[in-house]
């Protein structure tokens, strides 16, 4: 099953509502900047994305999709649904979510 925020946005019958969706789109995490910073600093690489989560960070062999939120982020409809769909992806809230990640990564 694939589904995009493109596609949401086509299915919208209200033009304020792919508005909505185009906005959760390009709008970046205020906490983002440092969980990248903290990521690369301890050896992680780490790429952008647009769709399907905020980054793609691996470390060794292994990758993994996060979605920075703020403390108080929720997920937006179509991330939602994005992982009633199966895709894994772990929500990232503070530098320390980061250091338990390479714990994680090196277990």
């Amino acid at each position: 099953m694939e589904i995009s925020l493109g596609a949401q946005a086509r299915r919208a019958r209200d033009p304020r509502e792919h508005t909505k969706v185009t906005r959760w789109a390009n709008r970046r995490d205020a906490n983002e900047p440092a969980l990248v910073d903290a990521a690369r600093a301890i050896g992680f690489k780490v790429f952008y994305t647009s769709e399907l989560g905020d980054l793609v960070v691996q470390f060794g062999d292994r990758t993994e999709l996060w979605e920075c939120k703020t403390a108080t982020g929720k997920l937006t409809p179509a991330q939602c649904r994005l992982r009633q769909a199966g895709l894994k992806a772990v929500t990232m809230r503070t530098v320390e979510d980061v250091l338990q990640a390479k714990k994680r990564f090196l277990a």
